[in-house]
């Protein structure tokens, strides 16, 4: 098993190494066309899982350093989250649509604000938990707090589809030129991310805790094929969508009169005719 879970940190690592440096570039030039916080979770995401092939390795070579171990499953556990933010509406290319389509609804507001605390707590319940690992008092908590945790995902990802595919089939016409391919691929990428969340939530019921060890769906200690397929594969071909959105981004910006940022924070002067400004400022909402 541990040449197995050898063999797949060596292809995390083979498969990450051009990537993060590719996810890095495209993101950094599409975010100056905004919302920038679309692509930033995908390029943390992208560094998230090269360091965490390198920790499984390290750890596969030194299985008894306890700290070692907990870096790498708190970064396992985490890296799922911001793959998914950047889908979110609150800091993603979902939001200048529900912005444009329902500029004062207070329940736009109430449903951005529901879903970030959530992961926002996510985060926490699974870094706590994480840190409880090699803890034998401990498991039950640990245990515990990852099932919330993952609860709390399923439900983000439940809510974030159903509003996808709402917007994309009874709110369409509403929706800014442009905008509609992002909503598409979030549908498109859905299917992948559900897997890489049923085998989060299967691993909380049956490897955590006092389990973490012997349980067939442990990242770590389980089995390196099911973890591979259902886990490291639906993350990546999720990750290769961000890039392509991220070409397009940039490959469409005049198209659609996006107004680029110089450098990280200031944008260009306003050059763009007044309507394009006003479909622009929307998109970088």
């Amino acid at each position: 098993m541990d040449n197995a879970h050898r063999a797949s940190a060596i292809v995390q690592i083979v498969f990450y190494a051009p990537m993060v440096p590719i996810m890095l570039y495209v993101g950094i030039r599409a975010w100056k066309y905004g919302p920038r916080r679309a692509w930033f979770p995908a390029m943390v995401f992208a560094c998230v899982r090269l360091v965490g092939g390198a920790l499984d390795l390290a750890s596969k070579n030194d299985p008894k350093n306890n700290s070692l171990i907990t870096a790498t499953i708190i970064l396992l556990n985490l890296g799922l989250v911001p793959l998914i933010m950047p889908f979110t509406p609150s800091p993603a290319s979902c939001k200048p649509n529900l912005e444009a389509s329902f500029p004062e609804s207070k329940s736009k507001k109430r449903f951005i604000d529901v879903n970030r605390l959530l992961l926002l707590a996510a985060v926490a319940l699974l870094s706590t938990a994480g840190g409880f690992t090699g803890d034998p008092e401990m498991a039950n908590t640990q245990s515990i707090l990852s099932k919330v945790a993952y609860f709390e995902f399923v439900v983000v990802l439940l809510a974030l589809i159903a509003m996808a595919a709402w917007l994309n089939f009874w709110r369409r016409d509403r929706i800014q030129d442009g905008q509609i391919i992002y909503i598409q691929w979030l549908l498109i990428a859905s299917p992948f991310l559900c897997i890489r969340a049923v085998f989060g939530v299967i691993s909380v019921f049956e490897a955590a805790g006092a389990n973490i060890l012997t349980s067939v769906w442990s990242p770590m200690f389980g089995s390196a094929l099911l973890f591979s397929l259902m886990a490291l594969l639906p993350e990546y071909i999720v990750l290769c969508v961000f890039v392509y959105l991220g070409i397009h981004r940039v490959s469409t910006a005049d198209r659609y009169g996006l107004v680029a940022q110089r450098g990280f924070f200031k944008r260009t002067g306003d050059t763009k005719p007044r309507a394009d400004q006003s479909r622009s400022s929307m998109d970088m909402a």
